[in-house]
């Protein structure tokens, strides 16, 4: 099932520099280290668009419940690595 999440960053991020530092996150993820992440989930590869500064990550989740609050927080973290001061609010 295809999801979709919708977000508006406080400064506007290209789509390359999200993407970058999307997959910086997805591959820094330990399953069972406590990040968040159970052991049979990874972290979703996503389709990430940028228009301005609204953002909509696209992924394939069998259960939404679960996997949506978990990929914002990931994606909450991985632009506060490089980006501390970016506010997120979520749109869905």
């Amino acid at each position: 099932m295809l999801d979709i999440l919708h977000a508006r960053l406080s400064e506007p991020i290209p789509e390359p520099e999200l993407s970058k530092m999307w997959e910086s996150e997805r591959t820094t993820f330990t399953t069972g280290s406590g990040d968040g992440i159970d052991t049979f989930l990874t972290a979703p590869e996503m389709v990430i668009e940028a228009h301005d500064s609204g953002v909509e990550l696209r992924f394939h989740s069998a259960r939404p419940d679960v996997a949506h609050p978990r990929v914002k927080h990931a994606f909450e973290r991985a632009v506060h690595r490089y980006r501390p001061n970016v506010r997120i609010d979520w749109q869905d």
